[in-house]
């Protein structure tokens, strides 16, 4: 069976690298992003610096690469971010890609979307699927954009699309999560990997949101549907990693 080929944008982003170490032996990446990773990249992979928030630039890497699928990581994930800052990388660039996408020989679309589409709703709700989008701040408003573009190229135009939700990516070795909200939505850095492999490879998908964290003893999202669709089977739990004070949830 021949290697999928993957394009990876935001490849120089703390997920991108996260994600090219360990799926390098299994996939042939090219990967992209405005600036080189500083790891060693290595054949058979590819780096293409490019902006991909510039009309055309799409089109020319997905004609250059090939990709038999897309992850696309790239974006500015500040919750501060202003619209003017957030308008190229978030809603310009997931633009052009999906549309180069769906022309192109492309079959699967991974978006990392992510839980600020659901910020809005209390700590204390998990959120299970279909419930309406509810972001709290404009960063999470490009990510609803983001995942209504897939759902339109997927059902309009055939390609089909992941839109993962990632909630607080962190590594284990440094305990980064500050609240109970935190310690409910985190995705290991090994979890994720799991997460994106099943997105590009789960079968008679043609447009689907599933829910990225980790099997946290509490668990802002509800994994039932994202575990049946994608085969996705999260082992790390942020409570258990790192034990949080009882103080922490008074």
């Amino acid at each position: 069976m021949a290697v999928k080929k993957i394009l990876l944008t935001g490849a120089s982003g703390r997920i991108g690298r996260t994600c090219f170490k360990a799926m390098r032996k299994t996939y042939d990446f090219i990967l992209t992003d405005l600036h080189k990773p500083d790891d060693e990249i290595g054949s058979p992979h590819q780096f293409f610096q490019a902006d991909l928030s510039v009309p055309g630039a799409a089109e020319k890497l997905l004609a250059e690469s090939e990709p038999d699928a897309i992850v696309h990581l790239a974006g500015i994930p500040d919750p501060d971010a202003t619209f003017e800052q957030l308008l190229p990388a978030n809603i310009l660039s997931t633009t052009w890609l999906l549309q180069a996408a769906a022309a192109s020989s492309c079959r699967r679309f991974v978006f990392a979307s992510s839980a600020q589409t659901i910020e809005g709703y209390p700590v204390d709700v998990q959120i299970h699927p279909g419930l309406a989008v509810a972001p709290a701040n404009l960063y999470g408003v490009t990510k609803c954009y983001g995942e209504a573009l897939c759902s339109f190229y997927a059902t309009q135009h055939g390609l089909s699309c992941v839109a993962l939700r990632i909630g607080a990516f962190e590594p284990k070795d440094v305990n980064a999560l500050k609240s109970a909200r935190d310690y409910s939505a985190w995705l290991s850095p090994e979890d994720a990997v799991k997460l994106i492999t099943r997105a590009i490879e789960a079968e008679n998908v043609t447009f689907f949101i599933g829910y990225g964290i980790s099997d946290n003893r509490f668990k802002r999202f509800d994994l039932s549907r994202t575990r049946e669709v994608l085969g996705y089977q999260p082992t790390d739990d942020a409570f258990r990693e790192y034990k949080p004070g009882p103080v922490l949830f008074e």
